[in-house]
């Protein structure tokens, strides 16, 4: 899995950083290195950079709220989403920002981006959630976990 990502600050639109207060998540690796916003699973409001409909959007990741006619889940399985099971959501490709990812303490680099899906409750709000599929050995090895997210262009 990746319970965290970073994206570069330069990626993700001023307006939105302070729509979102993304501000306070701002890291850097050293004083060299560009800052990076942090965008973690386990935080109060989970967010998500997104590309989608040709524009960068902070979606909310997944969904806690059994409320929402939306997947309770922050992942999805890419063969769960191939087999048609979440058609019923009407679910639309998009890009997961990143620079790096987090996996049990483990940092990794995300190449291009990753893929996920959004879908809409019952109010038209848009969720994120990233697609997963089967880890290759090296990201098992690297990560301990046997799922990894579906990068775009690449597997690690």
């Amino acid at each position: 899995m990746c319970t965290g990502i970073t994206v570069g600050r330069h990626a993700v639109p001023e307006k939105l950083i302070k729509k979102y207060n993304l501000e306070e998540r701002l890291i850097q690796r050293s004083e060299q290195a560009e800052k990076e916003i942090l965008f973690m699973q386990r935080h109060r409001f989970p967010l998500l950079p997104v590309f989608y409909q040709g524009e960068v959007h902070i979606m909310s990741w997944g969904n806690r709220d059994r409320e929402k006619n939306v997947p309770v889940a922050w992942w999805g399985e890419l063969s769960t989403l191939q087999s048609g099971a979440w058609s019923h959501f009407s679910p639309e490709p998009a890009e997961i920002l990143g620079s790096f990812g987090l996996e049990r303490g483990v940092w990794f680099q995300i190449p291009q981006g990753i893929k996920g899906i959004v879908i809409h409750d019952q109010r038209q709000r848009p969720y994120i959630y990233m697609l997963l599929q089967p880890a290759s050995h090296y990201y098992e090895v690297m990560t301990g976990y046997q799922r990894e997210p579906v990068f775009i262009g690449e597997q690690i």
